[in-house]
């Protein structure tokens, strides 16, 4: 069985270690001459991601322990604490390793491709190939996506980030501010004693993340940048032989924005449907296993979306009231700790705060 997958990121990489493990021989095209290049990730991970996997992920790629998060809003704060929560990752060099004794076309960039009869026929400005299986692990902007007919339709949020020559404190613990809209947010990542991410995800990232760092004083030296757009979604993601993954598929955390450990279970999903000769179940397979997250975040950030200010900062203070209990119920990998922990909350407490809304429009009327 021929398989193509495109896009030899962590998840595509990952995907063909594990087809290779079960006996297959996954061809990889990129259309990056490098791996790795260019990045488009944070890089914090929850630290579940390097637990029970089918593949041992590279370990050494870690550059510190994280213990929590602060959470700011308006010049308020909170403290979420946890240790050993979650790491920080060179994703360079973990795209690298993995991508380590796979067959990789470097620099063939998928086109176009069509299907003739069970198989399809892929153009890259280099070569054409043929396939039984056709994996879009390509990314937000997915080619095999938009081509393949799949009822899958994202909606784009922009993210930038820079590595900036400037110490923190504390060491070991995210910071994240949130912003206006209230969904949009800052963050200050610790990568070592001397250099610290420093990123957001806003419709204008660049105005706000330079007015982020001026307002809080990070003015050390710049020493790399790198953005990208977060597929934000839910739809189908297999028909025909063709698969996404990943950002692809838009397997990311509506309301964070990290989509790795998704895309590696799903990768792991995968594998296992192609293994059996079971594909087509594999939209299917997955939605089991994180589906009513990602509906449930969606519908958290549909409706805070709408919501004006003074309900958003009564949803902060009542977040700050209870830290101890999200610490209780958070889980990094299932979904952002400080985040999805945050959207629990909600939920368990929307009903009591909606009619208090109600009830004090009814008053004021």
């Amino acid at each position: 069985m021929r398989i193509v997958i495109t896009g030899a990121g962590p998840v595509g990489c990952y995907l063909g270690r594990l087809l290779k493990y079960y006996g297959f021989s996954p061809v990889i095209i990129e259309e990056h001459r490098e791996i790795g290049i260019p990045k488009h990730c944070a890089g914090l991970v929850g630290s579940g991601l390097f637990e029970k996997r089918k593949i041992s992920l590279p370990y050494d790629v870690v550059e510190n322990e994280i213990n929590g998060a602060i959470i700011f809003y308006k010049g308020k704060n909170f403290y979420l604490e946890r240790k050993g929560v979650a790491f920080v990752i060179n994703r360079e060099k973990f795209d690298k390793k993995l991508s380590e004794g796979l067959e990789i076309r470097r620099g063939a960039k998928l086109s176009s491709f069509e299907k003739r009869g069970r198989e399809y026929l892929l153009h890259t400005k280099k070569e054409k190939l043929k396939c039984d299986i056709l994996i879009g692990a390509d990314g937000a902007t997915s080619t095999v996506r938009k081509k393949g007919g799949l009822n899958l339709k994202p909606t784009y949020y922009k993210g930038l980030q820079f590595r900036v020559e400037q110490k923190i404190s504390p060491p070991d613990m995210v910071q994240i501010y949130f912003t206006k809209p209230f969904l949009y947010f800052c963050w200050l990542i610790p990568e070592s004693e001397k250099i610290t991410r420093v990123g957001c995800i806003s419709p204008y990232p660049l105005k706000t993340l330079k007015s982020f760092m001026e307002k809080i004083k990070i003015r050390g030296k710049i020493i790399e940048r790198m953005g990208g757009v977060i597929p934000i979604g839910y739809g189908e993601t297999s028909k025909d032989n063709i698969a996404l993954v990943g950002d692809a598929a838009c397997q990311v955390k509506p309301l964070s924005g990290g989509g790795l450990y998704y895309g590696i279970k799903c990768a792991e999903v995968l594998a296992d449907c192609i293994k059996k000769g079971e594909i087509s179940s594999y939209d299917r397979e997955w939605k089991k296993i994180i589906g009513k997250e990602i509906n449930l975040s969606l519908r958290i950030r549909r409706f805070l979306e709408k919501k004006d200010i003074r309900f958003l900062e009564r949803l902060f203070n009542l977040a700050r009231k209870n830290s101890h209990l999200i610490e209780k119920i958070a889980d990094f990998e299932k979904h952002s700790f400080s985040v999805f922990s945050f959207a629990k909350l909600i939920e368990k407490n929307i009903s009591t705060i909606l009619l208090k809304d109600f009830l004090r429009k009814l008053l004021l009327t």
